[in-house]
Parts: C-alpha cells; sequence; structure tokens
C-alpha cells in the first residue's frame, strides 16, 4: 500500500489538469502512506488548542470537577466586543450563552429603548427663497467645475493646433516636393522677369507675390526643415504669417474666381477641382500653360535643381542634368521594386495557400478539359463510324455470307475431292502390295531353283 500511494503520487495527474484526487489507501496499522521507505505506524499531529482542555483540574474545592467548567469542555473562540455592544452579562461568567440568545436578547433590548422615546411632532415650516436671491447668491459663489473647465481648456487647444495647422502652408500640410534649402535673392531674381506689354500695377502685385512666396518657402525650409539643410536646428524664421481672417477671405476670393471661370459660382471645391481638370483637358490656351506642356520645353539643373530654358545651359550641363534626373529615376525604381519585393513575399506567405489550391483547380480544370475535348473527339469519332456502319454494314453483311458461301461450296468440292485423292489412294496401296506380294512369291521360285541346281551339282 506504501509503494502504491507513492505510485499514485508521483504518476497520478493533478486536479489542475481536470483529473480527481489522487486516491491514497492507508495501511491496516496506520502510517501517511508515502512519507518514507519504513512509514511510521503513529503519528504525532499538532494539538489544536481550540479542541483541547485548557486544564483537568479545576474544582470549587471538591474532587470533582464542576459541571460545565473549562475542563469538561473544550476551549471556545473567545468573545470580542471592542466597541462595547454586549451588555456585561454576556462578556462576565463562568458559562457562555448561546449566540442566538444573545442576538434575540440584544433585539429586545433595542427595541425596548426605541419605543421609549417621544414620538415626532412633524411641524416642520418650509421656507423659499426668492428667485432673483438665489439667482444673485449662485453667480456670486458658483465655481467653475473641474471637468468642465477642463473641457473647456482641451477644446481651445485643440482649436489653436488646428488653427496652427491650418496656417501651415500647402507643400507642409500635404507632403509635398520643397527645397531643403532657399537663396531668397536668387529666387526673387528668377522670379521677377518683366513681361512685355504688363502695366506697373501688375509689376507690382507680381513682385509682391513672389517676395510673399519666397519668404514663405524660406520659412517653411527654417520651420519645417528637410533631410540635406545646412541651417542648424535652432535657426529661427522672421517671417509673419497673416492674420487668420486675411487668410480666410482670401482663400473665399480665390475659390469664388476659380468657380467662376469654372462657370459655376456656387461650386464647392471638389467640384471647382473637378471643373478646372476637364478645362485643362479641353481649352488648348490652359493646356498651352499647364505644367505638363511646359515641361516639355525646360531642362534641368543639376547644380541648382531647378527646372530652367534651354538657352541657359551648356550641354555638360544638360548632359549633367538627364543623368542626375536617370539616376533619380533609377533610385525611385530601385526602392519600388524592393516595395514590389517586400509586398510579394508578404502575400506570397498570406496567399501561398490559395495560390496553391488555385494551381491544383487550375490543373484539375485543364486535365478534365482536355479529357471532356478527347471524349468528345471520341463520340463524334463513334457517331460518324456509327453513320457509315449503318449505311455499309449490310452491304458489308452480303458480301461476307456470299464469301462465306462460296467457300463453303469451295471446302465442299475439295473435300469430295479429297475424299477421291483417299480412294485412289487406298487402290493404289492395294495394288502395290498385291504386286509386292507377287514379286515376293517369284524371288523366292527363283532362289528354290537357284538352290536346286547348287545341290544337282554338288
Amino acid at each position: 500500500m506504501e509503494a502504491r500511494n507513492l505510485r499514485n503520487m508521483t504518476v497520478a495527474q493533478t486536479p489542475l489538469l481536470g483529473e480527481e484526487n489522487t486516491p491514497l489507501h492507508a495501511p491496516p496499522n496506520g502510517g501517511t502512506g508515502f512519507e518514507s521507505a519504513t512509514p511510521r505506524h503513529q503519528v504525532s499531529f499538532t494539538p489544536n488548542p481550540l479542541a483541547t482542555p485548557m486544564r483537568q483540574g479545576i474544582t470549587d474545592g471538591s474532587e470533582t470537577p464542576r459541571a460545565g467548567g473549562a475542563a469538561a469542555t473544550p476551549l471556545r473562540t473567545p468573545l470580542r466586543d471592542n466597541l462595547s455592544i454586549n451588555p456585561e452579562e454576556y462578556l462576565v461568567g463562568e458559562t457562555l450563552r448561546e449566540p442566538h440568545l444573545r442576538a434575540s436578547s440584544s433585539k429586545h433590548t433595542l427595541k425596548a429603548g426605541l419605543m421609549s422615546l417621544p414620538k415626532p411632532e412633524n411641524n416642520f415650516e418650509l421656507l423659499v427663497p426668492d428667485e432673483d436671491d438665489e439667482d444673485a447668491e449662485a453667480g456670486a459663489s458658483s465655481v467653475e467645475d473641474a471637468a468642465e473647465r477642463d473641457a473647456r481648456l482641451k477644446r481651445l487647444r485643440e482649436e489653436e493646433e488646428r488653427k496652427a495647422l491650418a496656417r501651415r502652408s500647402l507643400p507642409v500640410r500635404r507632403g509635398l516636393p520643397r527645397p531643403a534649402n532657399v537663396d531668397v535673392s536668387s529666387l526673387l531674381a528668377k522670379l521677377n522677369v518683366d513681361d512685355e506689354g504688363t502695366s506697373d500695377a501688375e509689376l507690382e502685385a507680381q513682385r509682391l507675390m513672389n517676395s510673399e512666396l519666397a519668404e514663405l518657402i524660406h520659412h517653411d525650409s527654417i520651420a519645417h526643415p528637410l533631410p540635406g539643410t545646412t541651417r542648424p536646428g535652432a535657426s529661427v524664421s522672421a517671417y509673419l504669417p497673416p492674420d487668420d481672417d486675411a487668410l480666410q477671405l482670401a482663400s473665399e476670393l480665390i475659390h469664388l474666381e476659380l468657380a467662376t471661370l469654372v462657370g459655376f459660382p456656387s461650386a464647392t471645391s471638389g467640384q471647382v477641382k473637378e471643373g478646372l481638370l476637364k478645362l485643362a483637358k479641353t481649352e488648348p490656351i490652359s493646356q498651352e500653360f499647364s505644367w505638363a506642356s511646359i515641361r516639355q520645353t525646360l531642362v534641368y539643373d543639376s547644380s541648382t535643381q531647378v527646372w530652367v530654358t534651354p538657352s541657359t545651359l551648356s550641354d555638360e550641363a544638360r548632359i549633367a542634368g538627364y543623368s542626375s534626373l536617370l539616376e533619380e529615376n533609377r533610385g525611385s525604381m530601385t526602392r519600388e521594386a524592393s516595395k514590389v519585393a517586400k509586398l510579394e513575399k508578404k502575400l506570397g506567405v498570406t496567399l501561398g495557400g490559395y495560390q496553391m489550391r488555385a494551381q491544383a483547380l487550375s490543373t484539375r480544370i485543364t486535365t478534365a478539359f482536355d479529357g471532356l475535348q478527347q471524349s468528345k473527339l471520341e463520340r463524334e469519332a463513334f457517331s460518324r463510324l456509327r453513320t457509315n456502319e449503318s449505311a455499309v454494314g449490310p452491304r458489308r453483311v452480303e458480301t461476307l455470307r456470299e464469301e462465306v458461301q462460296s467457300l463453303e461450296h469451295r471446302e465442299k468440292m475439295l473435300q469430295m475431292r479429297y475424299a477421291e485423292l483417299v480412294s485412289e489412294k487406298e487402290e493404289a496401296e492395294t495394288r502395290l502390295s498385291d504386286l509386292e506380294d507377287k514379286l515376293m512369291a517369284e524371288a523366292e521360285a527363283i532362289n528354290e531353283a537357284h538352290l536346286a541346281e547348287t545341290e544337282a551339282v554338288c
């Protein structure tokens, strides 16, 4: 039994794995069953002080113990009365009363004490203050709730962030290409080109727009630097952005002008974009001044990284610009190829099972289609053969029947001829045997005559 208990404790699963408790079998002479190779027959347990009499010899001056004393019953849990709720008669005494009796007695005592209280008169008087006074006091003493204050401050911060984002230029917000380093003087020199037939007011307006554009590009290169910039990180731009109301008014005026150009003054921004795209595709003037058409007439300067007219560059500079564009396109193709390879690898991992299943289904479909084609050809061939046989079969059968009849007739004639030859053979053999017998008889007669002559001579 000891060995069995030890094996059950070692091999059997625990209740944590969904099994039942390990069954243990106690030896007939006691013992734990698995404590050692030689288990003990008597085990000493830790005594329980709550179930052991505290002393056995408490008496009232006599030799017999007191009935109901501590020596007669086990020691109970001590009664704790930290709040002094129970009366002293339940705490002091040689014996303790039952808990339900104490609870009933305390309930009756509490009920009697409550009944001795005077009855309420319920003679209340309600005073309603004036509304004006109440509003004035509320306005004077009201304090804004912390949650409402935090929500208001959050709304203000979000509004400021939205306005700060709206103040940025469109290339920064949309992540469009822009120069990392900007030379304002050279940029203004390239932008301020006097066109013939332009009034002074238009030239002045164009110069103001070019100056604002150059300062804005310079501000973007400082406030939102790009990789490759030569300016330190602590540089501060001196550009002062225009007022938000002025920007909003300018945006509305530009939108109104574009909508009027399209032909729908009340059109939305999306409709204006669609109208401008259609106008650029249909109108020859718009196509003439579009960037796609203008770019065909420009060349790329790799030193300044701008598009200029071909007359301002030499042949070597043009070749360098074309080489730079080619290298840029190659780099872009390489990056796109690496991205596509990674995407193909991910798609291969995700769709590998589907591709294998599709390939297996394609193979089965191809095989089934080939079998169908072969079966169709065989069916058509056998259909034609059946038609031909239905037309030619009776004639062939008749021909074969006639041939069979002729062969049967020939066979009969040959059998008859064979019978005649057999009979002639037998007759010839009979004649031959008769001739042989006759020759033998003549030969014997000649021998006998010769013998007789020989004997007569002797």
